[in-house]
């Protein structure tokens, strides 16, 4: 087998992995459940991975590393403060992404809060390494708002750390609202209101 067949495997494997375990939950998914996702063999996962933990850690890892990646794109020079709120509350660009990564199609259910959830207390390094994450973005995010301050976009004055922390604990938060709360509508309606609160 080839180096990059291998890596396109391992890939597969990683993907399948992600989407079964935010759509049925990780305690619900076995080795063989992926193997016949991907169409190997279990021996097929056990050349890349000694157990379902340790395809969890890395999956994991996967995962964090490209959605931090989308928000450092998002949070980029070229958007606006407003076109991020934009993308992250109504849109719902980092949901959008994250099915289109995993493979879920449609309007297939994603439920990330209750998979993190499930997986925290047992694998505390997963946490660790989730909670360094939304610190660096939290981080960056803020030094988006002071700039946006600068610029006259937002009013001056705004403690922009924990401004960023309150619109990432609305993006998570907005999920669990339930779907009375997730229509478009609504969801511009939250966003229009966070956004007459900062804006000079």
């Amino acid at each position: 087998m080839s180096r990059e067949c291998g890596g396109m495997t391992k890939t597969n494997i990683i993907n399948a992995a992600l989407r079964l375990f935010v759509t049925r939950g990780y305690n619900s998914v076995s080795l063989i459940d992926v193997a016949n996702e991907v169409g190997i063999t279990k021996g097929g996962i056990y050349h890349y991975f000694s157990s379902k933990d340790a395809l969890l850690q890395t999956s994991m890892h996967y995962l964090l590393e490209r959605l931090e990646d989308k928000y450092a794109e998002l949070l980029s020079v070229k958007y606006s403060t407003k076109e991020v709120l934009t993308a992250l509350l109504v849109e719902r660009t980092l949901e959008r992404y994250a099915k289109d990564l995993l493979g879920v199609e449609g309007d297939g259910r994603v439920d990330c809060i209750h998979f993190v959830i499930e997986i925290m207390s047992k694998f505390p390094d997963i946490q660790e390494r989730m909670e360094q994450g939304r610190i660096t973005i939290c981080e960056a995010f803020a030094g988006k708002i002071e700039d946006a301050i600068k610029q006259g976009e937002l009013k001056p004055g705004l403690d922009s750390y924990s401004l960023a922390a309150s619109i990432m604990a609305m993006v998570n938060g907005q999920v669990a609202l339930g779907r009375s709360f997730q229509s478009p509508e609504m969801r511009a309606r939250m966003m229009e209101s966070m956004w007459q609160l900062i804006a000079a």
